[in-house]
């Protein structure tokens, strides 16, 4: 278990975790800087259901206390049964590039410690912001025998909690670094013995880790839309006239030229997450087309930016049919009343497949599907 001082509990540590929104990527680099504070995200990691298998092992780890050994041990089935461990080749969705890796305890070992003393770190900042005179920083290294050079010279400098050193190099600093800071008044450094470091300090924070971990706690948590307190700036949704005379073929032919895709292409969400546009999105139970159902085909417009942008996406484990489904929603107000358009996605073992794309005809039926985990939201204008 990673330890952690100032005695405090796990729970800033947790939501730090439990608060971010999901993004996917080929590779750790493509997200920049500040936006780890805001994606959970794992390098090779291309599918939305086995990225939150990953995460919700490392959140129940850090409830219970459980050891790298434990989170391994639930996480392994997991990962086999998506084809995700040991030597696997992986897709990168965008462009066809394929990779062998090797998903190994080496490899979980790595994403179980630098999410989990990620999160620790940003909880010790806020702890640390809490000690009004404690307005120093003190860097400590690990000294390990295998600690880096550069990080086991920056053991012990002195600095002010707001110089521009820490912008880029509050721990962590790199792969498997176990440095952190700790917090300091003057008083408290006379009495030491310690002195402050002058001068500017060249950075030794590796590229994938040299963005502000004090910025942890202080960006925007995600959370769900207000939309009682939105509702007069949803956009009206019109019903378009000029589908009606148009057959259920040629509507179909209409979503996915607007869409821009062919049908049975795979399309990349806000997230990055790969799905299978097809007709599968407005077939019935028993095959039938159902796109013209209850005039819905009157708002194929607003079915575009329900996939292609939409205000949020959820995550929910659907008991009843023992699969994991992703919500997307488009808020709109039709005839001066709350609704929304909702596309529904099943994750199946080597694809994720549309199900549904319907209107919600009720303000009830639209805060009842909006459950479970949040992953995304769109962000305002």
């Amino acid at each position: 278990m990673v330890k952690f001082d100032f005695n405090l509990s796990p729970d800033e540590a947790i939501e730090y975790l439990k608060n971010k929104g999901f993004k996917l990527s080929f590779d750790y680099d493509e997200l920049k800087k500040e936006t780890h504070h805001k994606a959970f995200s794992v390098a090779k990691v291309t599918r939305a259901d086995l990225l939150n298998d990953i995460h919700e092992e490392l959140l129940a780890s850090m409830k219970d206390g459980r050891t790298f050994k434990d989170f391994q041990a639930g996480l392994k089935p997991k990962l086999e049964k998506k084809g995700w461990l040991g030597i696997t080749e992986v897709v990168n969705p965008r462009t066809g590039e394929v990779k062998t890796i090797d998903v190994n305890s080496r490899r979980l070992r790595t994403i179980f410690e630098t999410n989990t003393r990620m999160a620790y770190n940003v909880a010790r900042e806020s702890a640390m912001d809490e000690l009004p005179l404690s307005v120093y920083r003190r860097y400590v290294s690990a000294l390990l025998p295998n600690t880096r050079e550069a990080h086991a010279h920056m053991h012990g400098i002195i600095k002010h909690k707001d110089d521009e050193f820490w912008i880029n190099n509050s721990p962590l600093n790199g792969w498997g670094c176990k440095c952190k800071k700790t917090a300091h008044s003057e008083k408290q450094i006379e009495r030491k013995g310690w002195k402050t470091t002058d001068g500017k300090i060249s950075d030794i924070a590796h590229e994938d880790f040299a963005y502000d971990t004090r910025k942890g706690n202080k960006l925007t948590k995600l959370s769900k839309m207000d939309l009682d307190a939105s509702l007069s700036s949803l956009p009206t949704a019109t019903k378009n006239k000029a589908y009606e005379a148009l057959s259920e073929t040629a509507l179909l032919s209409a979503f996915y030229e607007k869409l821009g895709v062919n049908k049975g292409d795979t399309f990349l969400d806000k997230v990055n997450d790969p799905m299978i546009i097809d007709d599968n999105l407005f077939l019935s139970h028993t095959g039938h087309l159902k796109i013209a159902k209850r005039d819905r085909h009157l708002l194929l417009d607003e079915m575009i930016p329900t996939i292609k942008d939409p205000d949020e996406i959820y995550l929910e484990w659907d008991d009843k049919a023992s699969r994991l489904i992703k919500k997307m929603f488009r808020y709109i107000t039709v005839d001066k009343k709350k609704r929304a358009m909702i596309a529904i996605f099943e994750y199946e073992k080597d694809k994720t497949q549309g199900v549904s794309l319907h209107l919600l005809e009720s303000a009830t039926g639209v805060e009842k599907k909006r459950i479970e985990k949040l992953i995304y939201k769109r962000e305002s204008d």
